[in-house]
């Protein structure tokens, strides 16, 4: 019946790619949380802590907006998680200058997202893709709740919540890699080492 519903499949492609304007603004938002966050004042904090917002929630829209116009692509599945290191490490970089976020954790992030990175890469060369599992989503997740505190200005957000939100983020951080490097032998093949 030509009253119907449009289907999902015959609506034409938008004409502006959502999923990637997204990524790119969140990308974007690292400068000026970074800037911010070297201020050091609480108006520069707030200032900071609604930008990162901004660019966290960016995170999800990009992908519910992929599915929604069915524009998920693989180039996209790489971009998102390299967008989202991209901002964590940034602000996290900045929080540590201003001694605001613990080198140790720092450190422990740093070193997990450069190995997943490698891992990702070699995975693509060999025509395999690394999906984002489970725990990698929740990981994303905390790690965004703890540098979202942290950016706030002292004493705004109770020291418990804070070493919580590092803690699970840290220990997220940690499990995720270990499970990404458990399923690299199957994932590309027998050649894995």
């Amino acid at each position: 019946m030509s009253g119907g519903p449009t289907s999902r499949a015959s609506r034409p492609p938008p004409r502006i790619h959502w999923p990637w304007v997204l990524t790119i603004v969140r990308i974007a938002l690292v400068i000026p949380v970074v800037a911010l966050t070297l201020r050091e004042t609480d108006a520069s904090s707030w200032f900071a802590f609604a930008a990162f917002a901004v660019a966290a929630l960016t995170d999800g829209l990009d992908g519910f907006a992929a599915r929604r116009y069915g524009l998920v692509s693989e180039a996209g599945q790489q971009w998102d998680p390299i967008a989202d290191k991209i901002l964590v490490l940034a602000s996290m970089a900045g929080l540590v200058v201003v001694g605001r976020f613990p080198l140790w954790a720092a450190v422990v992030i740093v070193a997990r997202e450069i190995a997943v990175t490698i891992l990702r890469f070699v995975a693509s060369r060999r025509g395999r893709v690394f999906g984002a599992s489970k725990t990698g989503k929740l990981k994303t997740g905390a790690q965004l709740v703890a540098v979202l505190l942290f950016i706030l200005p002292r004493d705004t957000v109770p020291g418990w919540a804070e070493v919580t939100a590092l803690w699970v983020a840290v220990g997220l951080t940690v499990l995720s890699g270990a499970q990404y490097f458990a399923r690299s032998s199957s994932l590309l093949g027998n050649d894995a080492r």
